[in-house]
């Protein structure tokens, strides 16, 4: 091999040469117009060894044609992202197409292989290709000019990888299905898919300082499997959710990677302590009697994992989480933004490490494309009750199970469907009847239910694994944590007005298996409220936080890459007309705080429309001017309410602390030192505001906004540093508003309510309610927004 020059691909592939390339050179340059994942896993291991042998390898690639994958630039980046020597070909005028690598050795030689190879398992094993290689010294100018030309491309044409580069270019990447590519055998098990780059992302996060990060990935991708690569490097891993199916499921995927390591359950009576993972139900570990020194010490595990993290603001995770004291702390959901919870993004100190909608997952072909059938559902819906988000179940279940509705569902079913099918149902009653109705139309269903036995589950699901069943309705079942990848048809025969629902829903089919080439998707769509978001839903763009959001035509719609949808006439007509109507926004955030109200069972302040509702109180705070109007003008405030309301500088001062700019953090504990737990007063010396600094930054999450070069080493200040800033800042900035509400005496150095506002408000209690439930609703919304979702 080391004298060969000519490598026709099948019968000699270039892979062999380039890894002895790598391996003696001590300079090397590569030069190929894409580079895939498959290939990239073949030489990332010699390229790393190179690299940590401090090798110089420079490297550019394109994007062209969306044909270099970004997992393939992942394991690059993680390898060169101090030395930035991977770079993007920039130049849209020109084509890219070269396939060529430059090797420097220590004697003075070099070599260099040109031909048809680019980064792929095809082409650099299995493929027709064909590459030649020659020497430095028998071919020195060939050889020189090569390398100029190298040289001007990488400092004149290209780019350097950078991570927000290559984390936009996964989220808008739609893998280029024409480009085929031999799959390489597996041989040992490692990550694949999203996993790549939510590792790098959730080793840095830890770089940078964090213990706590929730992981957002759409149904179907496989996120067990990353939190057990995650955890390899950790000694006792503690795996915690609700539900047995899912336990179980993650006790195979991590063994199958912590291959020495011994697991057991903790659940019911099973209780097992001592082993290096332990699988435990929320509902036994999450009670108090389990949480002491007795059974786990706070810091026993190394490594927690929360799976469906969503449902981690009740009472038994909040425990929990708030016990237990890791090294580190992983969250997984596919749904953290659901309606009826609280707010799960305090609970990871709003650390998002990475994010894949389904969207991304099916643009990168890690999930399935899907073809959509929208179909008219002639009930009306109109006159069913509706309260607290939901049709009154009882109603809903009359109009569902009607012949005329089941003869519909059933003759669709056998015109669209393919392959095993999971029907969606509104309730108990609603599933038995489909059952009934199919079974006798001559259709092999059955339905799983909460009712349903584990054994009677296990046994149903593995019939219809084989084929032997057609069709399961199920209500909810298979919402979270059941796996059947080969469902090729999924039927919504409910009302789906949520969105988390729908793609929760949708994503039981979107997962990939052998054969499977798209889900078919049969939605039977009626005058349903929120009916009309159906053809934003389809497109992953749907925000369930925006108000301002509107429907958009069933026509051209921006869809996941090989994703079709199909509407009904008489359904394209009805949505046309509701996308037409326009419901006032007023209207929305009115409706939106009774929804909360009656789920709550009492008037929500403003922390429980921060954790239960759609809309951001920003939004009710533009809207109405300020938020003690909106309570006003619905008819839920208080007599000392209305009463605040009527004094003008109690309402221009509240309205002042709603809505005043904030860059930093810096007026919350300054204004927190006027506004505290004594009562409203009337001045503070400086050196009370430091100490509020300091008492205030000393809190993990609030420390990150002082994480930067202009305040180093600020956890060793005293407090006079904490003073300087917060005189500086906001002491300056609070002074010269237009409110003239604040006074600072610099001789004195006090910082004072204007004498007339304190004298007016001195007495109020309501006030001083008020103001203190605004400070921490800024303080929430400030730190969310700028670490966490946003």
């Amino acid at each position: 091999m080391e004298n060969k020059a000519v490598f026709i691909g099948h019968k000699q592939p270039i892979l062999p040469k380039l890894q002895h390339c790598i391996k003696k050179a001590k300079k090397m340059y590569f030069i190929v117009s894409f580079i895939r994942d498959s290939g990239m896993k073949l030489l990332i291991k010699t390229i790393r060894e190179a690299s940590i042998q401090g090798k110089e390898i420079k490297i550019i690639t394109s994007n062209y044609m969306n044909i270099t994958e970004p997992n393939a630039l992942y394991r690059l980046f993680e390898i060169f992202e101090k030395d930035k020597n991977v770079k993007i070909f920039n130049n849209p005028n020109i084509s890219f197409h070269p396939k060529t690598y430059i090797f420097e050795y220590e004697d003075e030689d070099g070599e260099v292989l040109v031909g048809s190879s680019n980064i792929s398992y095809s082409a650099l094993m299995s493929g027709v290709e064909w590459n030649y290689a020659f020497k430095k010294k028998s071919n020195p100018n060939e050889y020189q000019e090569f390398l100029d030309e190298f040289n001007e491309l990488y400092n004149e044409s290209s780019f350097e990888l950078s991570i927000e580069w290559l984390r936009n270019y996964e989220k808008t990447y739609r893998k280029n299905r024409e480009v085929v590519d031999i799959t390489p055998p597996k041989l040992d098990l490692e990550p694949i898919k999203f996993q790549i780059p939510a590792l790098y992302e959730l080793s840095k996060t830890r770089e940078e300082g964090h213990t706590k990060a929730m992981v957002t990935v759409a149904t179907g991708l496989g996120k067990t499997y990353l939190a057990a690569f995650d955890s390899l490097n950790y000694k006792r891993i503690l795996f915690v959710a609700h539900n047995i199916e899912i336990l179980e499921q993650a006790k195979i995927s991590f063994l199958t990677v912590h291959h020495d390591k011994k697991a057991d359950f903790f659940i019911g009576e099973n209780k097992t302590k001592g082993s290096d993972i332990i699988f435990a139900s929320i509902q036994t570990l999450g009670k108090e009697r389990y949480l002491n020194d007795e059974y786990f010490s706070k810091d026993y595990f190394d490594y927690i994992v929360i799976d469906e993290f969503h449902h981690a603001d009740a009472p038994t995770y909040r425990r929990l989480i708030e016990y237990f004291e890791p090294k580190f702390l992983l969250g997984l959901t596919a749904t953290p933004d659901r309606a009826d919870n609280g707010d799960i993004y305090e609970l990871c100190d709003y650390n998002i490490a990475y994010e894949c909608d389904f969207k991304t997952g099916i643009n990168n072909a890690w999930l399935v494309p899907f073809e959509y059938y929208g179909i008219y559902d002639d009930i009306d819906y109109s006159d069913i009750p509706w309260r607290s988000g939901k049709y009154n179940l009882e109603a809903l279940e009359n109009k569902l199970i009607i012949e005329e509705r089941s003869r519909e569902i059933l003759k669709k079913y056998k015109t669209y469907h393919q392959g095993k099918t999971i029907g969606f149902c509104a309730s108990v009653r609603h599933a038995k009847h489909m059952v009934e109705y199919f079974n006798k139309n001559g259709i092999n269903a059955t339905c799983i239910l909460g009712e349903t036995s584990k054994e009677e589950r296990k046994k149903t699901t593995e019939i219809f694994k084989k084929g032997k069943l057609d069709l399961i309705f199920v209500v909810d079942v298979f919402n979270e944590g059941v796996d059947i990848p080969n469902i090729e048809t999924v039927m919504f025969l409910r009302p789906t007005t949520s969105y988390t629902i729908f793609i929760q829903q949708l994503g039981r089919g979107l997962r990939t298996s052998e054969n499977k080439k798209k889900l078919r998707v049969l939605d039977f769509v009626g005058n349903y409220k929120g009916s009309e978001w159906k053809p934003l839903f389809l497109t992953g763009k749907y925000n369930p936080k925006n108000p301002k959001q509107k429907p958009i035509s069933s026509f051209d719609l921006d869809l996941p890459e090989g994703c079709h949808a199909n509407f009904d006439l008489k359904l394209i007509d009805y949505l046309e007309e509701e996308k037409s109507k326009k419901e006032p926004l007023k209207d929305k955030l009115k409706y939106e705080f009774f929804r909360v109200e009656e789920f709550l069972g009492k008037v929500p302040k403003m922390d429980d429309i921060m954790t239960h509702g759609k809309y951001p109180i920003d939004i009710y705070i533009k809207t109405f001017k300020s938020w003690l109007n909106f309570i006003i003008d619905i008819g839920r405030a208080t007599p000392e309410e209305e009463n605040l309301w009527n004094n003008k500088i109690g309402m221009e001062t509240l309205m002042f602390l709603e809505k005043t700019s904030m860059t930093k953090s810096y007026k919350i504990p300054t204004l927190l030192s006027l506004f505290g737990t004594k009562g409203l007063k009337a001045e503070v010396s400086s050196i009370e505001i430091g100490e509020e600094f300091s008492k205030f930054y000393s809190n993990e999450l609030h420390g990150k906004d002082l994480n930067n070069k202009k305040h180093k080493n600020w956890e060793l200040w005293k407090n006079k540093e904490f003073e300087k800033l917060a005189l500086d800042n906001p002491v300056k900035f609070l002074t010269k508003s237009a409110n003239h509400l604040f006074d600072y005496d610099k001789d004195k150095k006090v910082f004072s309510l204007n004498k007339k506002v304190f004298n007016s408000l001195k007495d109020n209690l309501e006030f001083l309610k008020k103001a203190k439930e605004i400070l921490e609703y800024r303080n929430i919304t400030y730190f969310r927004r700028k670490y966490g979702e946003d």
